[in-house]
């Protein structure tokens, strides 16, 4: 299945993908009045995996950071701003069709942990934000109302503190080689 995935055709894929789709995810937790651990998720109104809970997040646009993407897309979809803390996986997450009515997709995730202490989480356009606790994220599980990577990636990541290295770099080029590249900056993120 998973082997085919590349001649899957293109009317097939989501969005007419040729290329794995460059995304961010956010673990965003905070502790309630009672003191215990919640993490927060966006209920999908779109496809891929319409209808579930989900880490917030999506796609990472043309010229921008990692910090930049990530803060950005919790700001569009929760409301909330957050600052980056570190970079804690890369995923390749590839989506195969269960059916020929069914679209397949690459994504390349990037798993990030963000920080924000203040402010309300509410519902935006792209669906409901929701709180929860470790219990009622089993529970979710349980009932398949949560994005199987998703699940996985809180439990793998969200209790981690080893961040990954990754680096920003700036470069100029000249298309033609008539003059050279310059590195304007390379650095930790």
């Amino acid at each position: 299945m998973f082997e085919n995935l590349s001649s899957l055709p293109l009317a097939q894929r989501w969005r007419g993908q040729k290329y794995p789709m460059a995304s961010v995810l956010a673990l965003i937790q905070r502790n309630s009045n009672d003191g215990e651990s919640r993490w927060l998720l966006i209920k999908r109104q779109v496809e891929p995996f319409a209808g579930k809970w989900a880490l917030v997040g999506g796609k990472w646009d043309f010229g921008e950071t990692l910090e930049r993407t990530v803060a950005r897309e919790v700001k569009e979809e929760t409301g909330l701003v957050a600052d980056f803390v570190a970079l804690r996986g890369v995923v390749s997450e590839r989506v195969a069709p269960r059916s020929a009515k069914d679209e397949g997709g690459h994504f390349l995730l990037f798993v990030c942990q963000l920080h924000a202490p203040n402010g309300e989480a509410s519902e935006q356009y792209e669906g409901p934000v929701v709180w929860f606790s470790p219990a009622e994220l089993k529970e979710l599980r349980a009932r398949e109302a949560i994005i199987s990577t998703d699940y996985t990636l809180l439990k793998q990541f969200g209790l981690s503190d080893s961040s990954l290295t990754y680096v920003e770099a700036d470069v100029i080029a000249s298309q033609s080689g008539a003059s050279p590249d310059e590195l304007v900056r390379f650095e930790e993120g």
